[in-house]
C-alpha cells in the first residue's frame, strides 16, 4: 500500500469488521469520513478524535493539537482534553522532548485545551519523531453535527484555502531545496501559512447558526478527498467549480514549482461544511465574522457521481487520492 490513509475498501473489510463488542452507547462509530466518535455518558456526549503527526518534524508537537482539534470541531464542539503518546528514535536527547512538548503546551493554551495525559518513549525501528494525538470534547446529545448528513441540494462552503497544511510542511522541511525555485519571501509566506491551520473558530461559529447538514476536515487527500470522504458518509455525490476552488497565491507557486497536485494535498485548515442552500448565507456571514474566508464550491447531489466542472463547462469526475501529494512532494524536497 502507498503511504497515508489505508484504502476504503481495506478499511470496510479489514478494520470495521473487527470492533471487539458492541455498545449502545457508541453513538457513532468508525465510519468511512468520520472524523471522531461519539460516545454517550449519561445525558452528555463526548466527541473522540486521534491522529498522528506524520509527514512533519519541525512543528510535530504544534500540529499534532490542531490536527486533533480540527477533528472534534467538525462536530461543532469545542476541543477541551488532549492525551498524546510522543515516540522518539533512537539517539533523541533530553532538548528534543522539550522542544516537542513546549509546541504542544502553546497550540493548547492558544485553544484553551488541557493536556490530560499521555506516554512518552524512545523507540527502536524508527528513524524520526511520531506524535499520536487523543482529542476530546463534550456536548449535549444531539448538540452536534457529523459528516453523515449532506443532503441533495445543499450547498458546498469551504473555509480559507486548499492545501494549508501540505505548503507549511514543505516550507518547513524542504526550504533548503525549494529555495533553488523559489524566493525566500515566498518561502516565508509559505511558512506562515501554518498559522491558519486551526478550524475551530470558524467550525463553532458556523454550527451556532443551526443550518449545517455536515462538516468534515478534508486532511490526507486534500479536497479532493475531503469531498469523497464526506460524500461517502453522506451517500450522495457533488459537483463543485474548479474556478471557485480558493488557492492561496503561495500554495500555488509552491505546487507549480514541484510539480503538486494541489487538490490532493493535505489540506487541514481549511473546512468542508454544508447546508441548505436557502441559508447558505448566513452560514458564510457567520464564518466571515470570525475573519476567516468562505466560498460556495458547489452542491450536493442525489447520485453519487463526483463532477469536477471546468471553466469552459466540461465535467469530468474527480478522482479519489490513491494517496497524499505530500509524500511525493517531500521525496522532492528532501530526495535522501
Amino acid at each position: 500500500m502507498l503511504p497515508g490513509k489505508i484504502p476504503p475498501d481495506i478499511l470496510e473489510r479489514l478494520v470495521f469488521t473487527h470492533l471487539g463488542r458492541s455498545d449502545p452507547d457508541l453513538v457513532l462509530g468508525p465510519g468511512i469520513g468520520q472524523d471522531a466518535s461519539l460516545i454517550r455518558i449519561g445525558n452528555r456526549v463526548i466527541v473522540a478524535s486521534t491522529d498522528p503527526i506524520t509527514g512533519s518534524i519541525e512543528d510535530i508537537g504544534w500540529l499534532a493539537v490542531h490536527i486533533n482539534a480540527n477533528d472534534v470541531a467538525t462536530f461543532g464542539v469545542a476541543p477541551r482534553w488532549f492525551l498524546t503518546s510522543i515516540m522518539l528514535p533512537v539517539g533523541s536527547t533530553s532538548a528534543e522532548v522539550g522542544r516537542i512538548m513546549s509546541q504542544i503546551d502553546r497550540a493548547a493554551k492558544t485553544l484553551g485545551i488541557t493536556v490530560a495525559g499521555g506516554h512518552t518513549e524512545i523507540t527502536e525501528g524508527i528513524e524520526k519523531p511520531i506524535v499520536a494525538g487523543f482529542m476530546l470534547g463534550e456536548t449535549g446529545e444531539g448538540e452536534y453535527v457529523t459528516s453523515s448528513g449532506a443532503q441533495p441540494g445543499n450547498s458546498i462552503v469551504i473555509t480559507k484555502t486548499v492545501g494549508i497544511e501540505g505548503t507549511a510542511i514543505l516550507a518547513a522541511e524542504g526550504r533548503k531545496a525549494l529555495s533553488k525555485e523559489l524566493d525566500a519571501t515566498v518561502l516565508d509566506e509559505a511558512l506562515a501559512l501554518r498559522s491558519q491551520i486551526s478550524v475551530v473558530s470558524e467550525g463553532l461559529s458556523a454550527f451556532r447558526t443551526g443550518h449545517l447538514t455536515a462538516m468534515h476536515d478534508p486532511t490526507e487527500g486534500g479536497l479532493a478527498g475531503g469531498l469523497h470522504e464526506l460524500c461517502d458518509a453522506s451517500g450522495v455525490g457533488f459537483k463543485v467549480e474548479l474556478d471557485r476552488i480558493p488557492i492561496h497565491p503561495t500554495t500555488k507557486l509552491l505546487c507549480d514549482a514541484i510539480d503538486v497536485n494541489v487538490l490532493e494535498l493535505i489540506s487541514s485548515g481549511c473546512m468542508l461544511m454544508t447546508c441548505d442552500s436557502n441559508h447558505v448565507d448566513d452560514v458564510i456571514a457567520a464564518i466571515e465574522s470570525e475573519s476567516v474566508q468562505a466560498t460556495i464550491l458547489g452542491r450536493i447531489l442525489e447520485d453519487k457521481e463526483k463532477h469536477l466542472i471546468h471553466s469552459e463547462g466540461a465535467a469530468m469526475q474527480l478522482a479519489r487520492p490513491s494517496t497524499d501529494a505530500l509524500w511525493g512532494a517531500l521525496k522532492k524536497v528532501n530526495p535522501s
